[in-house]
């Protein structure tokens, strides 16, 4: 059998704030990963919240729903909410980086950030050389 040849990377670059947004990320990194595309986030911008301990909870939509009601919804519907999706993300060993500046910009402390999945502090350039070759995406 011929072996296949390895998938191109994918990095999600996340700077809306807004949960729907967030969600349709998490939902297309999640099914990128499961077919075996190493998959990167960069969160950027006011999106960076979503990375703290309590960030979620204060995200809404861009048609104003609490994240939190949006969770209920999706649950309601069979559709993986936010916990379901990191918890598969985060077993599928996806990348997820926060943008160093948008910490300052938003005065987030790096101890605010979520442990699982991991999370890493770094920059653009970083981001730029290890996404080389791969699809972009924007959320």
């Amino acid at each position: 059998m011929a072996k296949q040849a390895p998938r191109r990377p994918m990095t999600l670059m996340v700077i809306s704030p807004e949960a729907d947004r967030i969600h349709m990320a998490l939902m297309t990194a999640a099914t990128a990963a499961a077919m075996g595309q190493p998959t990167t986030f960069f969160f950027s911008k006011a999106a960076a919240k979503f990375l703290t301990n309590e960030g979620w909870e204060k995200l809404q939509t861009s048609e104003g729903v609490a994240s939190t009601e949006m969770d209920i919804a999706l649950d309601a519907a069979g559709v993986a909410d936010k916990a379901l999706l990191m918890d598969g993300l985060a077993a599928l060993n996806v990348r997820f980086v926060v943008c160093e500046s948008a910490l300052r910009e938003h005065n987030i402390d790096a101890t605010e950030i979520i442990t699982r999945p991991a999370v890493e502090v770094s920059g653009l350039a970083d981001i730029i050389e290890k996404g080389t070759g791969g699809d972009w995406l924007t959320f």
